[in-house]
């Protein structure tokens, strides 16, 4: 949320939440049962694992993978794959039900001996700020950080982004924002969308250093108190060295291939120093005897994963399948659904965002001006068309200390015996502004003191709440519907049954029309065979076989950034 540019790999995956299924599926076997297309689970991620049981006992690491675990499995029945070629409902993951994992964690705990030190009552990520407090780390201004990251060398990731002339060169070309550079594999994506434009408040945790908002992550009022209350607050000194809040007014408009969907926000990435980490979806997972599911891969996007994710068509995807086919957009993630956190949360319209910018395949130290016309990411001028490198822009309308928010100098705090938040304890020692991290009501107060504070500061500007931000209407299962499908060249090819050609005429010259959604990838244009090809994936009974006249397109061999 504003720390992502300087953070090192260590520190990043304290905040980038692993895919639903690709991590403990083949060596934990019985977890697979628990992974469906709309009830992606196990998304706090297993990265975080190995340093977890660097800071605590081995018990208290099997403890919460464990209550993780268990707490997954009570999110419901495995539900059966949409029906193929048919209009998909909205595939929201439920809610956990926590009491069975709550009893079952505890029950865990007490023979662990954990009632002792209070560690039952912690989540993973505030056990390891429990640790990270305990270790009495050094200042974030100088020598190594809490990951080992030596922070004096800050100032040349920090003004990397500088020496790359992007954000002045945007254009206000009604059909591109870029020019001609931008060459998308869906070539809809260089026309302007038909969605609505959102105008709202984005807000980000930063340190005392200042860059642009571009390839990170954000947050609405409520996401940005629920990072500050379970990541920053519970050490000292603050975690990244973080003491502002800094608000931006976003103006955001989807691409048409996303509208298509049903949606105006895709998912929420994950940026380390400005390299997009995912998780991506990077091929399908098939085992004999059971349908495919989409497998995910965490880390930048690598060029080998192309040949695994190619459309109907054909036609590898030239790059990540997201931003291929749907744009640069804005990704959002509602706090209790996929990807992180997904249990309860108690801040309301709790929500992160991901804002990609130019060439967010590199870190912000690797950029080229090259990079940056072949990914020209999604912020751009003025007003979003909704093309595919034009889906966002901003502007910093002011910001505020949150030694301010708390009413006292933690500095000053700690030197008097205090101390700011204590997870164990869910309260502060001489403040009390933190306590109550799952009561409503004091999440509540938080947000209009923040709010309060803003407006006290910027009286002319629009308090938050008149300002909402749209729904995040992110859907797992819809986005990645195709990757349900069989691979488009899996099995034999064979001449189709006049029953399946007359299915796939049917689709080229009707049903194209009114329902594209059922045919991802395909117009009216496309040849009878890549309709064919569709129905083989889809899995259609009179279509057992794919095409012979489709062969597969090798992937572009990569240029030189």
């Amino acid at each position: 949320f504003g720390s992502s540019r300087v953070g090192s790999r260590g520190r990043a995956r304290a905040r980038s939440f692993g895919p639903p299924r690709a991590l403990f599926a083949k060596s934990h076997p019985h977890i697979r049962a628990m992974q469906a297309p709309a009830n992606p689970i196990f998304t706090t991620s297993c990265r975080d694992m190995p340093l977890l049981a660097r800071h605590s006992a081995g018990g208290a690491a099997r403890r919460v993978v464990l209550a993780l675990a268990l707490a997954s499995v009570t999110l419901a029945a495995t539900p059966a794959p949409p029906a193929p070629g048919a209009p998909l409902a909205a595939a929201t993951p439920p809610a956990p039900g926590p009491a069975a994992a709550d009893e079952f964690a505890a029950d865990e705990c007490a023979a662990e001996g954990g009632e002792d030190d209070g560690s039952c009552e912690l989540s993973l990520r505030q056990l390891r700020g429990e640790r990270i407090q305990a270790a009495a780390l050094t200042a974030p201004n100088g020598g190594p950080g809490p990951y080992g990251f030596d922070m004096s060398d800050l100032n040349s990731h920090l003004k990397a982004f500088d020496d790359v002339d992007t954000v002045d060169e945007a254009s206000d070309d009604a059909d591109s924002s870029r020019g001609s550079e931008y060459k998308p594999w869906n070539a809809e994506l260089v026309q302007p969308s038909g969605a609505p434009l959102f105008e709202f408040y984005m807000y980000r945790a930063v340190s005392d250093e200042t860059y642009a908002p571009l390839n990170v992550n954000t947050a609405s009022l409520g996401g940005v108190l629920w990072y500050l209350q379970h990541e920053v607050v519970i050490q000292y000194p603050r975690k990244f060295g973080i003491s502002r809040i800094k608000r931006m007014k976003v103006k955001m408009r989807a691409t048409d291939a996303l509208v298509q969907l049903g949606m105006h926000f895709g998912p929420r990435f994950a940026f380390d120093k400005g390299q997009c980490t995912g998780p991506f979806v990077c091929g399908r997972e098939e085992e004999k005897g059971e349908a495919p599911q989409p497998k995910f891969c965490d880390g930048g996007f690598e060029k080998k994963y192309e040949a695994d994710i190619m459309a109907a068509n054909g036609k590898p995807f030239d790059g990540p399948y997201e931003w291929s086919k749907f744009g640069y957009f804005v990704g959002c993630n509602k706090l209790g659904s996929y990807p992180f956190p997904m249990y309860e949360v108690y801040y309301e319209n709790a929500t992160w965002y991901s804002l990609p910018g130019p060439c967010p395949s590199k870190q912000f130290n690797e950029h080229s001006k090259a990079c940056v016309a072949r990914q020209p990411g999604g912020m751009c001028k003025g007003e979003p068309t909704g093309a595919g490198d034009c889906t966002w822009s901003y502007e910093e309308v002011g910001e505020v200390l949150l030694d301010d928010l708390i009413g006292i100098s933690v500095d000053k705090l700690h030197k008097e015996g205090g101390r700011e938040y204590n997870p164990l304890t869910d309260k502060g020692t001489k403040l009390s502004f933190w306590n109550g991290i799952n009561t409503t009501s004091a999440n509540t107060e938080r947000m209009r003191a923040l709010t309060d504070l803003f407006e006290e500061k910027y009286p002319k500007q629009t308090r938050d709440e008149a300002l909402p931000p749209p729904p995040c209407d992110f859907n797992f299962g819809v986005f990645y519907k195709e990757f349900w499908w069989k691979a488009p060249f899996s099995g034999k090819c064979a001449k189709p049954s006049s029953k399946c050609y007359d299915m796939a005429n049917w689709g080229k010259t009707d049903g194209i029309y009114g329902h594209p959604e059922w045919y991802p990838g395909l117009t009216a244009d496309s040849p009878i065979e890549e309709f064919i090809q569709l129905l083989y994936m889809q899995g259609k009974e009179d279509c057992p076989h794919r095409p012979c006249g489709i062969k597969p397109e090798e992937p572009e061999e990569p240029q030189e950034e």
